[in-house]
């Protein structure tokens, strides 16, 4: 690419990245399937994305509430995943939750702080696990939706990798008796009370984009030799907005902006995309709010 600004529209090659890996990205939930433990379903479509490899040392860290406060249910949830995966077959070797007390005491670390990727991927490290599965909770009709991502700890830290994340599924177990008696919260209290879920969060799946296109960046709307000077590599844009039931994106917000010029056009980008709106673990369509990251590379 030419690296001289000029007054004729600049074609930049980019590369489109999610905080959700593409293996994910528009994922449905699922249906309870019966089985012997209410987990199992959850754990054998986790499994089914994983190579051998990385199912030598699976540890599960403890599932956060996509609403509300942790408490003891988030751990109890990642005990049953736990022994889900174990039962997955003897080629499955599931790293005991014991063991993350000592790792989070060395990382000076609480219990809470296991649902950040970070975290989670340094305290699997430290206790030999080759991929780590994060999760959470919330609210569905008579029953808990569940998100479950898995991660590959070699991959952690690799520019723009695309084996980084293994895969993440969505699904619901029934509020059966020993499931209400370890939630101990009412079960609307896992709802959000403005009505908007966040996505991939709790069962609930992720937008997809139907007709997103990339805008197009002309000098002057652009300061590109800015951008050039200061990101000659690229730079990523994280947006945030809410994807209506309709598929429209509104409230747009730049989290991380990268200057320039750059940001304004994305947004007016966004306003126009039209998307596959995400369902809850019922599949309901549900309005959510959604991080959209979006990565460019100048060649």
């Amino acid at each position: 690419m030419d690296h001289r600004p000029s007054g004729k529209q600049v074609v930049l090659k980019l590369l489109v990245t999610a905080f959700i890996s593409i293996a994910a990205f528009g994922a449905s939930p699922s249906a309870p399937q019966s089985k012997r433990n209410e987990t199992d379903a959850l754990a054998r479509q986790l499994i089914e994305k994983f190579t051998e490899a990385d199912k030598k040392g699976v540890v599960v860290m403890d599932l956060e509430p996509a609403v509300g406060q942790a408490n003891s249910f988030g751990p109890w949830l990642a005990d049953q995943i736990s022994a889900s995966l174990a039962g997955q077959g003897p080629t499955v070797e599931v790293i005991d939750r014991h063991r993350l007390g000592a790792a989070l005491e060395v990382q000076h670390l609480s219990p809470r702080d296991e649902s950040d990727v970070k975290n989670a991927i340094a305290l699997g490290k430290s206790i030999g696990a080759t991929t780590v599965v994060v999760g959470s909770y919330g609210a569905a009709e008579n029953g808990i939706g569940m998100s479950l991502a898995a991660f590959r700890v070699s991959e952690y830290g690799i520019a723009q990798s695309t084996k980084f994340m293994i895969g993440m599924v969505f699904g619901k177990i029934p509020l059966t008796q020993e499931v209400s008696s370890h939630l101990k919260v009412p079960l609307d209290s896992l709802r959000p009370k403005d009505g908007v879920y966040r996505a991939g969060y709790g069962g609930v799946s992720i937008p997809t984009c139907l007709k997103c296109p990339v805008p197009g960046m002309k000098v002057p709307d652009i300061d590109l030799q800015g951008m050039l000077r200061d990101h000659p590599q690229g730079a990523t844009v994280w947006l945030q907005f809410v994807v209506t039931p309709e598929g429209h994106a509104q409230n747009i917000k730049v989290v991380q902006p990268v200057g320039y010029g750059f940001d304004e056009q994305y947004v007016k980008a966004t306003q126009e995309w039209e998307l596959r709106p995400a369902a809850d673990a019922d599949g309901r369509i549900v309005p959510v709010l959604y991080d959209f990251h979006l990565s460019f590379k100048f060649k």
